[in-house]
């Protein structure tokens, strides 16, 4: 078995950019898992975030486990996000950024165009944010004012590794499964900075490790040569969760713990999700995508509580994209693939007044092919606009970059 020299290169890329720097991320990420993602790649993010029944054979599907038997070749994938949001409140304006690895799989097919098995590790949701707001308290005896400074910082989310298979039943229906192992660390700290030396600094960290395995499974049924229909589902399932917190005052150079809680494990019940996706191609030359998920967040329970702020999220995607010429004798730009999409998302926050949170936007991406046909380099940029000010606390608008690598090579593999 030869690894490519390109291979060695993307792997080493993987590494290096997995320690990329973590900024702050949506305010609507601040309470329970954080925000909710289901997609890493960027094929699918540039046309709209549809993969449930698209049969695309460079990208490793995480969404839909019965896509990994379009997968021709052993494929290495890296996905990487960086993400701008412009805030506004009615008290003012502010800018996060967040960059990081956004996913690692590998796909290996054992039996050609019937059985591909594949791993990866990817982001269930991300939990990063930073704000601050500055006050001041009268003295008790004079009219002098000490200023201080409330911060809020976040950062965290859960990860998931995912083992799983697609099968070809037979030409037509493609069925598949995936099994994962869930994990993350939640952090949260409250903290008070005074100018004056007169008043010791506080802090609380509340810091959540979370744990516990679910599945998911998925099917594609292709009644047609140009139509393809799939659909997923992941059942509910419980995560451990271990609770730690830390009281510190500051003054000066000096730190005291006023107090440390660690609790005993409990658990939390994440809720089932479906969806459903359909892919049509058009003349051979392009590819028409819809997907629609659904998530029961009204079922969410923490400690066997109901959660009642919570309600229930979906989110719709429609894209097309431009198949690339397969002549070995076309110019570059025609062997490119060319994308565009739109989304709608209902997330699961409610606001004090009882405001859903709405996002939708727009996306366009390419897919740029080297060292023949056996790699790809797909990039997409999304444009999109979370909340209304008019209803909800904040209003965030979101520009996303995505980046995967994909490389290909025939491992171990025999045919029918």
């Amino acid at each position: 078995m030869k690894i490519k020299v390109y291979h060695i290169f993307l792997i080493f890329s993987i590494l290096a950019l997995a320690w990329t720097t973590v900024h702050a991320g949506s305010f609507y990420n601040f309470r329970g898992l954080g925000e909710i993602r289901y997609f890493s790649n960027a094929q699918a993010i540039g046309m709209g975030g549809n993969l449930i029944a698209v049969p695309d054979r460079f990208q490793i599907n995480v969404v839909n486990p019965a896509g990994l038997v379009f997968i021709p070749l052993t494929r290495l994938s890296g996905d990487f996000l960086h993400e701008a949001i412009w805030n506004k409140t009615i008290l003012g304006n502010g800018f996060v950024k967040y960059t990081n690895l956004n996913g690692i799989s590998l796909a290996i097919p054992l039996i050609e165009n019937r059985l591909v098995t594949s791993i990866s590790i990817i982001p269930i949701s991300q939990f990063d944010y930073d704000y601050s707001i500055s006050d001041s308290i009268d003295h008790y005896n004079s009219t002098t004012k000490f200023e201080y400074m409330k911060k809020i910082k976040a950062n965290g989310g859960l990860n998931k590794i995912s083992f799983g298979f697609g099968l070809a039943i037979t030409k037509h229906i493609y069925l598949g499964s995936y099994f994962h192992y869930n994990f993350g660390k939640l952090e949260q700290t409250w903290m008070v900075d005074y100018v004056s030396d007169l008043f010791w600094d506080s802090s609380d960290r509340l810091t959540r490790k979370m744990w516990g395995v679910s599945w998911s499974g998925g099917l594609i049924v292709h009644p047609s040569a140009n139509l393809y229909l799939g659909t997923i589902y992941s059942g509910k399932y419980k995560l451990t969760i271990h609770d730690q917190a830390d009281n510190n005052t500051q003054k000066g150079g000096y730190i005291y713990e006023v107090d440390n809680v660690e609790n005993e494990a409990e658990k939390i019940s994440v809720p089932e999700y479906w969806g459903i996706g359909m892919t049509y191609v058009l003349k051979e030359k392009y590819r028409l995508s819809s997907d629609f998920i659904y998530q029961s967040w009204s079922n969410f329970k923490e400690k066997n509580n109901l959660i009642t702020d919570y309600h229930d999220s979906y989110r719709f995607g429609i894209g097309i994209e431009m198949l690339p010429n397969t002549n070995m004798l076309a110019k570059y730009y025609e062997k490119m693939t060319y994308r565009a999409g739109y989304f709608y998302r209902q997330l699961d926050f409610q606001d004090e007044s009882g405001n859903n949170v709405t996002e939708y936007g727009i996306s366009i991406g390419a897919g740029f092919p080297y060292y023949g046909t056996w790699g790809r380099i797909d990039i997409a940029l999304r444009y999109g606009k979370r909340g209304d000010l008019s209803l909800n606390p904040v209003e965030e608008k979101i520009f996303q970059v995505f980046i995967s690598v994909t490389g290909g090579e025939k491992w171990f593999r025999r045919g029918n």
